[in-house]
């Protein structure tokens, strides 16, 4: 054996193939290690989804706050039908959605969000025009609506795919946050913006332009700078390794009690947040309030939720309190809600709403993202398309279901408020008619206290995801201590050929 004051020790260690030294005598798992990059092109693809899902958004929520307004230009009930068919597209088009997701990657779900989320904006642009006859605009609106809406299955699932496949475990809550909370963005600037534009029928071309300019930068941005689907290198182990195929995830989902109860209220919170923003103006006209107050409460709603989500996001990362945060959000949600909610029925107390909407948009959008990504925990190694795809399609199928509640158990207004309604735009009006919400308020009471009753008392989640990196994890530091014990023991003949490891390409 060489002296150890001429020639240094030099651990015996095979390389990968990537070059990388690895543990003589290692586990198998150790062996094959993995290498681990984040990449700043992350960013690019945060946002071009924020943009998609944001402009999305605003094409789905941008004529209900000029309700009246759009159903003078469009048509008796087209307000409604133009924010309804987002819902009524995601069913159908949602399972295909979270198979192409799964199956072709996730630059094709992309690709194809920005393609119809910018081309249908561009046909609403036409149907607004002077020169389309009014017994086509409608027709011609719809069209494109619904074009629109196919992008939305799309876009369901990205902000969680994205987080999943592109960011550390220290950025996941918080890039899902970003990503999401551009959906709620988008509802704030259509109620800020919508009531502003549209001051008369024939200003609903400005409204349609204002919505396309943005939707086709997005869809410029997601076809030009979205390169490919995942990075060369996985930002964590769980990232690296590979998911189930579509069906049987699918399969997983649905055989999981934790999973199906967060089906079930996440969807529902989903629901009864879209259907809230939906039908905002019909709570609050019959009691006086205007279509600027509504788009206002509708935007303190959006920015207590951002303000929230962002909190609840970084809280999260920190701490991996998913199943604390969820529950204690969504409890004090359904509190401020049905607050918010019996305020509606009575006129004069435009501070106190304000107040509630705030209190519920900090407290329940808060959940969004967490509850997503707690989708992802409970389901692991599920791809996030399935997971967070049967949520979001949860919860357009019960946006459609509240809606139709609170417009099927709605009742015609008492003679002694039609005074102080603010519904129709002249006395003659039949299109805006006032209606009285008291039995609709109700039964979307008890459903939403119901759904948080079983989130608190039955949902007891495992965190499959972090337990199966925190192994991992685990699993390297053993190597890792392999190889240092190895090369504290190991020499080498004077005459040996060894190329030292210090000279091995190693990859980052």
């Amino acid at each position: 054996m060489v002296n150890a004051s001429k020639q240094p020790d030099i651990p015996l260690q095979p390389l990968n193939t990537s070059g990388e030294a690895v543990a003589i005598d290692a586990p198998a798992s150790a062996v094959d290690q993995i290498l681990l990059r984040v990449y700043k092109q992350r960013w690019v693809v945060l946002l071009a989804v924020a943009l998609l899902n944001n402009t999305n958004t605003m094409s789905w929520i941008g004529y209900a706050p000029s309700g009246n307004y759009v159903n003078t230009f469009y048509g008796e009930g087209s307000a409604a039908w133009l924010s309804l068919v987002f819902m009524i597209c995601t069913i159908p088009v949602g399972m295909f959605a979270m198979w192409a997701g799964r199956e072709w990657g996730l630059r094709t779900a992309i690709l194809i969000a920005g393609y119809t989320n910018g081309i249908g904006s561009i046909i609403r642009v036409i149907s607004s025009i002077d020169a389309i006859s009014e017994e086509y605009r409608f027709p011609i609106c719809m069209t494109g609506q619904a074009i629109a809406a196919v992008a939305y299955p799309f876009i369901m699932f990205l902000p969680t795919k994205v987080a999943g496949s592109w960011f550390p475990d220290t950025q996941r809550a918080i890039a899902t946050t970003i990503g999401v909370m551009s959906n709620p963005l988008g509802v704030l600037m259509a109620n800020l913006i919508s009531p502003a534009i549209v001051t008369s029928p024939e200003r609903i071309f400005y409204l349609n332009l204002f919505t396309s300019i943005p939707s086709c930068i997005a869809m410029l941005i997601a076809v030009f700078f979205v390169t490919r689907s995942d990075p060369k290198l996985p930002p964590t182990i769980s990232a690296s390794q590979p998911q189930m195929p579509f069906t049987t995830g699918l399969k997983s989902c649905l055989h999981s009690k934790q999973y199906i109860i967060l089906l079930i209220v996440m969807g529902g919170g989903i629901g009864m947040f879209n259907c809230l923003y939906t039908v905002m103006l019909e709570l609050l006209c019959p009691s006086g309030y205007s279509n600027l107050f509504s788009g206002f409460c509708a935007a303190l709603m959006i920015i207590g939720g951002i303000c929230g989500a962002a909190a609840s996001g970084t809280f999260v990362d920190r701490t991996k309190l998913y199943e604390e945060t969820l529950k204690a959000g969504l409890a004090a949600a359904v509190v401020f809600g049905l607050i918010f909610l019996q305020l509606t029925l009575h006129q004069g107390l435009s501070i106190l709403i304000a107040i509630s909407c705030l209190l519920f948009g900090i407290c329940g959008l808060a959940t969004y993202p967490i509850g997503l990504e707690m989708a992802s925990e409970c389901t692991f190694p599920v791809s996030e398309t399935t997971s967070t795809g049967l949520i979001v399609l949860s919860g357009q199928l019960q946006s459609v279901i509240y809606v139709f509640l609170m417009k099927n158990y709605a009742r015609p207004l008492q003679p002694e408020r039609m005074g102080g309604q603010v519904c129709q735009l002249t006395p003659e009006d039949t299109v805006n008619t006032p209606k009285d919400n008291t039995l609709s308020i109700i039964i979307f009471s008890a459903l939403a206290s119901a759904l948080v009753f079983l989130l608190v008392c039955f949902f007891k989640p495992v965190y499959k995801r972090l337990e199966a990196e925190r192994a991992a994890t685990k699993t390297r530091a053993t190597a890792q201590d392999i190889t240092q014990e190895v090369s504290n023991t190991i020499t080498i003949p004077e005459e040996s050929a060894v190329v030292p490891l210090v000279e091995a390409k190693i990859v980052m």
